[in-house]
């Protein structure tokens, strides 16, 4: 199926062509183990990537439950190949596609052999499944029983399969609804990007024996940038088993060696135990020196027989503001340059990225010499590492996006809000790259009564997980808009502006020559915070004169006025522009280019093929001439 998308077939044809039996869903295919390893190198060691060959079948009218496609059976009538991951309506721009509808996947397997220790008893073992990102709502059975559900993308989520899991051919079946509501983070039934519903990511199975290493969380303080650092960190234990479990925790992190202790764990519960340690003449990790240290945790039981193991590559630096308004890093000064980016491949794949695709659009943004990335949602576990290692940081944002007045009141809209703001920062807080947590992005302006309680909340949510970073959120602003007394929770204000292109404000940004003064006063308003431009981008997807909005040449000559202002802005802590490549957004929408080519917005700086434009020279040339982050002091 995923050459018909790939050739333009629509989630309908293709939906249609896996309703109808035929050789290929005749022929049930091989259960075949996982495969040791995983894509991603930070987590749990002893993963298992659950890849090879899946089924799907299209769902359109919501029909699969009452009719039982999660039950054990062996017949594949109905079903299709296909591969993880997986965007089912990769390909189809319709309306319908936008919506969402539901999907089905299904993978049989077999245990991998030698997974336990010859000592660990029945009793002691266990299996769990992990999935990297589903969109949106998934329900997952395992030999027709239900194991549990999970709602929003982009984050990983884990299920405990023990209880089902049996010898021979196991049955995962995987229901996805990419249906999202007003109410859903990011707000449905549209959006700013386009809805690409599957299974987006990796899936792992991880076996268990008598207790598992579920998290490690690594805080690293700097006082100076000559200073010896000290780390905190923090392994969580945990038990699944129906008997007290002895256990053991050593580790490393780079060359210091270290023991947790032994703690005998109780049934269903947990151990947190905590250390801290210093390394004297840190390597500093930052852009164009992304210095790592490699992290270990052995989990033994009190024989001392391994049970679990744990890596990370850790970094280590801080990232602050200063009373005067300026973002630091490692006590340098920045004024960084970057680029917004979706995950799509927006006429292949949709947002079910391959590690070679990551690969790509990491070496898209050293080729720009950018050293920041901004999303509307948290990155893949594999784009975050390839940032860790190729020294780009990351505006680390969740997608609370746009959201409409009441929701930001609502205590339940607020509370799901909130926890997907700490799972980001759980998922992600140990990567180097990370720069700030970012916790929404334009939100009403001016601030409302509502929106101002959800970022008091969210700012204090954040410094109670992460002390050590600053918190962001990108706003709409225009001339005319008042100071915001709302934003003082805020150490970070990021700005989109899109001077000479939308007309913000009733009209107050079609001239672009008042963007300086406006800046201006934007710098007016916050003195003590750190100011950077979230947004800027431009239409180009064709040749034509500079004057005609939408071509080459306008983009161009747009990127190059707008750098130029930001560059007598001393005091700008750095722009990012929107976008990386074109993509998909929603259906009629073209970024308001006068000759458009809708669902797709063409003010990337690589066009759909991924071809870089001009612009892609024209910003490279500027981002390279800046001077991103101060020396040393």
């Amino acid at each position: 199926m995923t050459w018909l998308r790939r050739a333009g077939v629509g989630a309908a044809a293709v939906a249609a062509l896996a309703a109808a039996p035929g050789p290929a869903a005749a022929q049930a295919p091989t259960a075949t183990p996982p495969t040791r390893g995983a894509l991603s190198s930070d987590g749990p060691t002893d993963r298992y990537l659950l890849g090879g060959p899946w089924l799907y079948a299209a769902d359109p009218n919501d029909i699969g439950l009452s009719a039982g496609w999660w039950r054990n059976t062996a017949s594949t009538a109905g079903w299709v190949p296909t591969t993880i991951p997986n965007a089912y309506n990769a390909g189809d721009f319709s309306s319908a596609s936008m919506y969402g509808y539901v999907g089905w996947y299904r993978r049989d397997f077999t245990l991998p052999a030698r997974a336990f220790s010859r000592a660990t008893p029945s009793s002691g073992r266990g299996w769990l499944i992990q999935f990297e990102s589903v969109n949106y709502r998934a329900t997952v059975w395992l030999n027709g029983h239900r194991v549990g559900a999970h709602t929003g993308a982009y984050l990983p989520f884990e299920l405990d399969l023990t209880r089902y899991v049996r010898r021979g051919v196991n049955r995962l079946v995987v229901r996805v609804d990419d249906r999202r509501t007003a109410a859903d983070l990011p707000p449905g039934p549209g959006g700013g990007w386009w809805n690409f519903g599957g299974i987006l990511d990796a899936v792992y199975l991880r076996p268990v024996q008598r207790a598992v290493i579920e998290s490690l969380a690594l805080r690293p303080a700097l006082p100076c940038p000559a200073c010896t650092a000290t780390i905190d960190e923090q392994a969580t234990v945990r038990n699944p088993t129906h008997r007290t479990q002895t256990v053991h925790l050593t580790g490393t992190y780079g060359p210091v060696r270290l023991d947790f202790g032994r703690a005998a764990v109780p049934p269903g519960a947990s151990w947190s135990p905590q250390r801290s340690f210093e390394i004297a003449h840190p390597r500093l990790w930052s852009p164009g020196h992304p210095s790592l240290y490699r992290v270990t945790l052995a989990l033994s039981d009190a024989s001392g027989r391994r049970l679990d193991g744990y890596l990370e590559q850790s970094g280590i630096d801080t990232a602050r503001v200063t009373r005067s308004g300026r973002l630091e890093l490692n006590g340098r000064v920045l004024d960084l340059r970057g680029v917004n980016l979706h995950e799509q491949d927006p006429l292949g794949s949709g947002a079910a990225l391959t590690v070679a695709q990551m690969r790509q659009r990491i070496a898209w943004i050293k080729q720009l010499h950018a050293t920041v990335v901004r999303a509307h949602y948290p990155l893949a576990p594999e784009m975050e590492e390839m940032a860790d290692r190729a020294g780009i940081l990351l505006w680390s944002e969740v997608p609370v996006y746009q959201v409409g007045n009441p929701y930001l009141g609502d205590p339940a809209w607020r509370a799901r809000a909130l926890a997907l703001l700490k799972d980001n920062i759980r998922a992600n807080r140990d990567h180097p790259s990370i720069l700030l947590w970012s916790i929404g992005n334009e939100l009403p302006t001016p601030v409302t009564p509502n929106e101002a309680g959800y970022i008091r909340a969210a700012v204090r949510a954040v410094h109670q997980l992460d002390p050590g970073r600053p918190v962001g959120m990108a706003v709409s602003d225009w001339p005319g808009v008042p100071c915001q007394p709302a934003y003082a929770p805020l150490e970070v204000i990021g700005v989109n502006e899109y001077f000479g292109w939308f007309d913000a404000g009733g009209g107050s940004t079609d001239d672009r020559d008042e963007l300086g003064p406006f800046l201006d006063s934007v710098r007016a308003c916050y003195p003590h915070q750190a100011l950077m431009v979230t947004e800027f981008g431009f239409n180009g997807n064709r040749q034509g004169p500079v004057e005609d909005r939408g071509t080459y040449a306008f983009q161009d000559d747009s990127i190059r006025y707008h750098l130029g202002v930001f560059a007598t802005k001393r005091w700008l802590s750095g722009a990012i522009y929107f976008n990386l490549q074109d993509f998909a957004s929603r259906p009629g929408y073209d970024g308001s280019n006068p000759i458009g080519t809708p669902p797709f917005v063409t003010n990337g700086l690589v066009d759909l093929y991924g071809k870089p434009k001009s612009a892609f020279g024209v910003a490279a040339s500027m981002y390279k001439a800046t001077r991103q982050i101060a020396p040393p002091r």
